[in-house]
């Protein structure tokens, strides 16, 4: 009978960790070199996308970088948002250059040596490359790109 209630008992646990487990928010898979098209209250919040810093061409602010037909993230934005963020996590110094309908933006070191373009986005269409100061020969750095709609 102890056998019953045990087995009873560990397959109720098991079903209610699988619910709680269902429950929680899924977090978006990073997507290597990611295509992002966002609206408004997108979900999963943050979206993802991962890849490797740097690259061939040299840009007077923003250091080395992927050709310019070559972004390493292109980013959609529907409808426009009063607030996104895009910020990037990696190992190293990383810069992030974003062009679109806007302008053009290089941003370094905003948190730590992590670079960060937050505020208002217009619909559109943004060219997002991830770049470091290390040069083509040098090394890269593995990077999460985040994109939020949440400050912090």
């Amino acid at each position: 009978m102890n056998i019953l209630k045990n087995s009873a008992i560990a397959l109720t646990t098991c079903a209610l960790s699988a619910g709680i487990i269902f429950a929680l928010p899924q977090q978006a898979k990073a997507q290597d070199y990611g295509s992002f098209s966002l609206t408004p209250g997108f979900l999963p919040d943050p979206q993802i996308g991962t890849g490797m810093s740097g690259g061939g061409r040299s840009t007077s602010d923003c250091g080395y970088v992927d050709a310019d037909n070559a972004p390493d993230h292109v980013l959609t934005v529907n409808e426009g948002f009063s607030y996104l963020r895009a910020y990037v996590e990696a190992p190293g110094d990383v810069t992030m250059l974003v062009e679109g309908p806007d302008g053009r933006y290089c941003s370094d070191d905003v948190n730590g040596l992590m670079p960060e373009v937050s505020g208002a986005w217009p619909a559109g269409t943004y060219r997002i490359w991830i770049g470091d100061f290390a040069g083509p020969s040098q090394g890269t750095y593995r990077y999460q790109l985040f994109l939020s709609e949440y400050a912090e």
